[in-house]
């Protein structure tokens, strides 16, 4: 039966290609397990490893391909999107944080009353971090990403692709405003972005997706 897959090489969408031609790609080690695939009953890019259509068919007997059949035309995610899985790009994810502050601020003042006395107003900046945790978390929960991610085109999803629930995306945005924003505590803050940027530049993740084992990919 014809599935439709697609997979990333070189940071390129390549398919689509049939399950069985797929697999022995995987089992002859011609891509590696992390590669990212795609078809239609997947509703976003994932991990081959965390798929047991790949992962049983690695340590089994040789796959025997089907007959062919001819192709339907494919429903992939946009041709001229590339994605790649590495988790780097902080500047982009610097400016999508920027954009969802600069929307969330005024948002919090207009709900709670409560306006900044000036530009290092302490005390209502880490109650907007404190706003922004929860609304993050919702967007992040149920529509699977927040409007600075979907204009700079990267996502956040669990190792094994799916959208973070509730409890997961709460404790994510609370890693970042203490480990990575130090909560607009003055000099902790600029001393936890600097390190949270040496360690993303590094390690190519940082220390809260490392923790929740999140998976982060980029599109160009």
């Amino acid at each position: 039966m014809y599935e439709g897959w697609f997979y990333v090489e070189n940071h390129k969408q390549q398919g689509p290609i049939d399950l069985a031609d797929l697999q022995r790609l995987f089992k002859s080690h011609e891509l590696p397990l992390d590669t990212l695939v795609w078809h239609i009953n997947l509703t976003s890019w994932t991990a081959a490893d965390s798929l047991n259509e790949f992962h049983s068919h690695v340590h089994s007997a040789p796959v025997t391909s089907p007959a062919p059949q001819p192709p339907p035309q494919p429903t992939p995610q946009p041709t001229s999107t590339a994605v790649t899985s590495t988790g780097r790009h902080p500047w982009r994810r610097c400016f999508s944080r920027a954009i969802d502050t600069t929307l969330l601020v005024p948002l919090f003042a207009s709900i709670t009353h409560i306006y900044p006395t000036g530009a290092n107003d302490i005390k209502f900046n880490a109650m907007t971090i404190a706003f922004a945790i929860i609304a993050h978390a919702l967007l992040q929960s149920t529509w699977g990403s927040t409007p600075g991610k979907a204009i700079l085109g990267y996502n956040v999803r669990t190792h094994s692709g799916e959208k973070m629930t509730f409890e997961q995306a709460l404790r994510r945005e609370g890693n970042i405003a203490w480990h990575g924003l130090g909560f607009a505590i003055p000099f902790y803050s600029i001393y936890t972005l600097i390190r949270s940027y040496g360690h993303l530049n590094s390690t190519g993740s940082t220390t809260w997706d490392a923790a929740g084992n999140f998976r982060v990919t980029h599109r160009k």
